[in-house]
């Protein structure tokens, strides 16, 4: 996927996976979206800010409460983003 003109990403497959024949790609494949978004909110920041503004977001942790239960978790956690934007709000 390339993301501008000057930027790619690659998503590629572990060694491990490629060893024991295991598409890695199934467990991951209900998040691309996310990731996608959440890489690419990182190209506009380094854009903008720079690179270590972008890298700083990696490490704001909220509070979300799921069902009753309290997690604290990190900003950018696809698996507590509400929608495909791959940041929890």
């Amino acid at each position: 996927m390339s993301i501008n003109d000057k930027q790619t990403m690659l998503i590629i497959e572990s060694n491990e996976n490629a060893i024991r024949n295991i598409n890695g790609f199934l467990y991951i494949e209900q998040f691309i979206e996310s990731l996608i978004s959440h890489e690419s909110v990182h190209v506009v920041i380094i854009n903008l800010e720079g690179a270590e503004i972008s890298d700083s977001l990696d490490d704001l942790e909220v509070i979300v409460d799921r069902d009753g239960s309290k997690f604290q978790v990190t900003l950018n956690n696809m698996l507590f983003a509400r929608d495909r934007s791959g940041i929890v709000i």
